[in-house]
């Protein structure tokens, strides 16, 4: 199971939104957590359907701040134990059976409420039994190292995280590749970044799952980067990594496309006849004929703006990774701004190219999305093949 977490900074931007949608395409997470949506609950569920998740839970925000919301696919079970401004609480059934339970957690910001956090967290470490996962943005570092620029960090607030990890028998997972989740963007001298977002695991929970460090992303849009986990069982090697990212698979905008049609219409006109005792071999070839041809368009149609993208975000690791922010900030900057022109024109032209203009009509009618949802798993089902004749196979 893939679990991503990010402090999106306010989802009502058209910005953050398309971020937050490529970041979902790219890595395709099952479960994901969201702080500082600065939406409503309507308004977040309905993000929620334009995002292709049938289940959302969200926690509305409080004027133009705040507001949280859990998303999940249907290959997982989620029960929501409880919530407030600055959690969500649940049990977490995965796709493999195996049982964990997941918190999201936003921490005050302000110096004087911080204290308010650590007895959430006290507080909730004693309210299951079940392997605990805790992931968030705790507003908090737990060493002088996850900090880098500006005024050294209070000795006595760090303590206090410490002390509530320990008191609640939690680890910090660590992380990979980038040590820092916050900047404040301010590159050049006064450029200041901070480990604010993690994963944290209870000792039962590293008894059954492999810590593996979080991922923290690239962003180009909010303040905080994603932070992603893959949650393995240990024992399973690499099996639980999740199979939708190698799996070629019909994808379901490809519908909206006139060349999408023609190849279909083409591949099964070639058939002549349906008659015959190898009716299911003949369709299994044809699908399989007619999906290897549409991948081939896909590629030719969509490479291009991939591989450009992959080419921008590659550049963006390596300009932080070699921490080159301080002095190559205008180019970072730059960057920034052409992968979300990139984004931005990719989605444009899905628009302008949609011959249902199923987006467009999304976005004034929540109810299309929902039944778009719904009707999923009833659209990828074969319940039988009709010939002209009108006689039906279900073999």
């Amino acid at each position: 199971m893939r679990i991503l977490s990010w402090n999106v900074q306010g989802l009502g931007n058209n910005q953050t939104f398309l971020a937050l949608k490529k970041f979902l395409q790219l890595y395709r997470p099952q479960l994901v957590f969201l702080c500082e949506t600065r939406l409503k609950t309507i308004h977040m569920n309905n993000v929620g359907l334009k995002l292709n998740f049938k289940n959302c839970f969200a926690v509305s925000s409080n004027g133009k701040s705040g507001g949280l919301a859990l998303l999940w696919d249907s290959d997982i079970r989620v029960s929501i134990s409880s919530f407030s401004n600055h959690h969500i609480d649940a049990e977490v059934d995965n796709e493999d059976g195996n049982h964990m339970r997941c918190t999201g957690v936003y921490g005050h910001p302000e110096k004087s409420q911080k204290k308010y956090t650590w007895t959430l967290l006290r507080r909730l470490a004693g309210l299951s039994l079940s392997p605990w996962l805790c992931f968030g943005d705790f507003n908090e570092i737990l060493n002088l190292d996850e900090k880098k620029g500006g005024i050294e960090r209070e000795a006595d607030m760090i303590s206090e995280f410490r002390k509530v990890i320990q008191e609640c028998d939690l680890k910090d997972l660590g992380c990979s590749w980038y040590p820092f989740t916050w900047s404040n963007r301010r590159y050049g001298p006064h450029f200041i970044e901070e480990r604010l977002d993690r994963f944290l695991g209870s000792i039962e929970w590293t008894q059954r799952f492999q810590d593996d460090a979080a991922k923290n992303l690239v962003s180009w849009c909010s303040d905080h980067s994603p932070v992603m986990l893959d949650v393995i069982g240990r024992g399973n090697g690499g099996q639980n990594h999740r199979r939708t990212l190698s799996r070629v698979h019909y994808e379901d905008f490809w519908s909206t496309y006139d060349e999408c049609r023609g190849i279909i219409q083409r591949n099964w006109a070639e058939i002549g006849s349906w008659s015959g005792s190898n009716t299911v071999q003949l369709f299994q070839k044809t699908s399989k004929n007619s999906l290897a041809e549409l991948m081939l368009w896909s590629k030719r149609a969509f490479g291009d703006s991939k591989k450009k993208l992959e080419k921008l975000r590659n550049r963006l690791e390596e300009l932080q990774g070699h921490n080159r922010q301080y002095v190559k900030g205008e180019e970072v900057k730059s960057i920034k701004r052409k992968i979300h022109h990139l984004v931005l024109n990719e989605e444009i032209y899905w628009k302008q190219r949609s011959r249902a203009d199923w987006l467009a009509e999304g976005d004034k009618n929540t109810r299309y999305f929902h039944s778009k949802a719904s009707s999923r798993k009833r659209k990828n089902k074969i319940w039988g093949v009709e010939d002209t004749q009108a006689m039906e196979d279900k073999s």
